[in-house]
């Protein structure tokens, strides 16, 4: 049986970076999938966005029609393997902050478990005045960000039944990394079929 593994931080928190570590560690048992970009290759295909940007100032019905493609490719890629998902649970838009997900995107995914990296709002905030990634689009509310994440893990945990995890990114992008590993590999670990 597959497990899918839901990671989640906001912009500028080094998840994705995270999450690569976590799937080299993990040798091949997990593929690595992040929501964004499958959602700015269904938009590209449909010529309704062409960077990752403008994802989020698409109106929002065609953000959950995205989403919702998105799902439907990861429930498709869930039947070869386990997965690593890297999402924003709490997507910021011109209009204010929306949900990263909807309850039928969480069923299509069926994740076994939802892991939340943080760091201090200051660390993420410098990380993002670093970056060639381009954060200039994001407001200054990275701690508002940051409290609308963990309630929507914990709403999205009880909607899954799935436990939720917190890993701390302050220091060492390569120690969270391994402990995403361990995660994974724990829940790689308990299914019946292991």
């Amino acid at each position: 049986m597959s497990e899918n593994v839901l990671v989640s931080g906001v912009p500028g928190v080094g998840a994705s970076r995270v999450c690569e570590g976590a799937r080299r560690e993990l040798d091949g048992e997990y593929t690595l999938l992040n929501v964004g970009d499958i959602m700015l290759q269904e938009a590209l295909e449909h010529g309704l966005a062409s960077s990752r940007e403008e994802l989020s100032r698409l109106r929002i019905r065609d953000q959950r029609a995205l989403q919702r493609r998105a799902a439907e490719h990861i429930g498709r890629e869930s039947d070869s393997g386990s997965l690593l998902i890297n999402t924003h649970l709490v997507v910021e838009t011109p209009l204010g902050y929306v949900p990263g997900m909807t309850g039928e995107m969480l069923a299509e995914i069926d994740p076994s478990a939802l892991v939340v990296v943080d760091a201090a709002t200051e660390t993420i905030r410098e990380r993002r005045e670093r970056s060639e990634r381009g954060y200039e689009h994001f407001s200054e509310s990275v701690g508002f960000h940051k409290q609308l994440q963990n309630a929507a893990a914990f709403s999205y945990s009880l909607q899954g039944t799935m436990p939720v995890y917190h890993l701390d990114n302050e220091d060492s992008a390569g120690e969270t990394s391994a402990q995403l590993a361990a995660i994974a590999g724990m829940l790689s670990n308990l299914s019946p079929e292991s």
